[in-house]
């Protein structure tokens, strides 16, 4: 088998649909060396069904204009379980990663180290059980080894994640492997990145779609959108394989291109999750396509760009065009609640920065309506008493907000204001404070949608 020169740690639906894609055609363009090593962390192991399907499987590409399936052959070895010398093969230049979120052990809205989520890796380091905790344990056997370094590029959807890994990997490696730290230091890489391709879980249909058009059963057969973007940061510790001949964008600052996404794709879903939940709809598409949450998703997008620069070689506009051209796709049934599932992380960047952009404009009663319905989702109940539900860091302390508001709207509004993500300019904008007072109190009664129906009905007709 040709030496790897990646290894992927998390290989789930994302990764498979996506790293991997680029990879096979790396592969197919000449660079054998671009096959990926996959490490298992944790369930679901694939390494099995790899196997019996020796090394392939299907990804399955519609649109709303068609559909193409792909065989993948570019994950060369799977490690269910990770070894200590996991990180020590000399060809292996770049290690990429899908934690999710709560894999990096940081403090929520922070990039320190979580104590209590790491520590069963400081008390023991050689056996560990977090992402983190394998990572140090790996550079400390390539140190020992004499290898040279590594690039580590997290992929995971977080704002500038390349520097959160670092500052969690190191805060971990001076406690736990202090003789590691300088070497690191010097020789490993933490390139920001940006990933981007809807993947929804694949459901019954999707499942038989693969199978009927691969003639065959494909236990990790996976379903996305056609369109994919990467975007790396420029920052190797050692060469890496030339992925941006297969369309990856290697640039000198990721920020522009992260912020874009994070505020036009991603703030839309994070609003359409709880704006849709709680308006009765089941999947971004079910509620993009609805003509009265569609027309305002296209504001809100608008507003959303108004707030960036455009980076090099983008058109917002028709950023904003695609986004909602993909938001609509018939095929990618994304689950609202699932999009909504930790939304604590993402309001910030996402939604509350623009927020505060446009807090003086017209445009702040989308804002204060979004926020008003992340609230009233967060309760845990919609307008008609049903539970919806929460999953998030800060569960507990929502919970806590709404016992002690004891049904009151204000004191409400005002707990969850007090959060570390409102801190700055919204927590003390008195207008926009008093309009999520007014938007809290009509949700407990009416859903979201009615009230954007009664609002685009109440303007005069030269503005609708």
């Amino acid at each position: 088998m040709t030496p790897s020169a990646i290894l992927h740690i998390g290989p789930g639906a994302f990764h498979r649909a996506h790293q991997a894609v680029y990879a096979a055609a790396l592969i197919d363009a000449g660079h054998p060396e671009a096959r990926i090593r996959e490490v298992c962390l944790f369930p679901p192991r694939i390494g099995h069904s790899l196997d019996v399907q020796k090394g392939a499987y299907h990804v399955l590409f519609r649109d709303a204009a068609g559909q193409e399936l792909r065989r993948i052959t570019s994950i060369g070895e799977v490690l269910d379980k990770p070894h200590e010398d996991f990180l020590s093969d000399p060809a292996l230049r770049l290690v990429t990663m899908t934690l999710t979120e709560k894999g990096y052990c940081h403090l929520p809205g922070t990039r320190k180290l979580d104590p209590s989520a790491i520590a069963s890796d400081l008390e023991d380091p050689l056996q560990p059980r977090t992402g983190i905790g394998w990572l140090a344990l790996g550079l400390a056997r390539r140190q020992k080894a004499g290898l040279p370094g590594l690039t580590l590029a997290s992929c995971d959807n977080i704002p500038a994640n390349g520097r959160l890994l670092q500052a969690v990997l190191s805060e971990f490696v001076d406690q736990a492997w202090p003789a590691l730290a300088s070497w690191m230091a010097r020789n490993v890489s933490f390139p920001v990145s940006m990933v981007d391709r809807i993947v929804p879980r694949v459901d019954d249909e999707a499942s038989e779609t693969i199978s009927q058009l691969a003639g065959e059963r494909d236990m990790l057969g996976v379903a996305a959108e056609p369109f994919g973007q990467w975007v790396l940061e420029n920052d190797f510790a050692l060469p890496i394989p030339p992925l941006d001949k297969v369309g990856v964008q290697i640039v000198e600052d990721v920020r522009p291109y992260e912020l874009m996404k994070h505020r036009i794709l991603n703030g839309a879903q994070t609003a359409i999750a709880h704006l849709g939940a709680l308006s009765g709809f089941e999947t971004s598409c079910q509620a993009a396509n609805d003509p009265v949450m569609g027309s305002w998703l296209a504001r809100f997008c608008a507003a959303q760009a108004r707030t960036l620069t455009c980076p090099p070689g983008e058109n917002l506009d028709a950023y904003v065009r695609t986004t909602l051209e993909r938001l609509r796709n018939p095929h990618i049934r994304h689950s609202l609640v699932q999009i909504g599932t930790d939304s604590s992380f993402k309001m910030g960047q996402r939604i509350v920065e623009a927020a505060v952009h446009h807090v003086d404009g017209p445009e702040a009663e989308l804002y204060a309506l979004t926020i008003a319905a992340w609230l009233q989702y967060n309760t845990g109940r919609n307008a008609d008493g049903a539970v919806i539900p929460v999953s998030d860091p800060l569960a507990d302390r929502f919970r806590m907000i709404v016992a002690n508001a004891d049904g009151n709207a204000r004191a409400l509004v005002e707990g969850f204001m007090e959060l570390d993500l409102f801190e700055g300019r919204l927590r003390h904008h008195r207008d926009f404070k008093e309009r999520l007072v007014t938007l809290y109190s009509m949700l407990e009664r009416q859903s979201p949608r009615d009230l954007m129906m009664a609002t685009e009905t109440s303007k005069p007709e030269e503005e609708r």
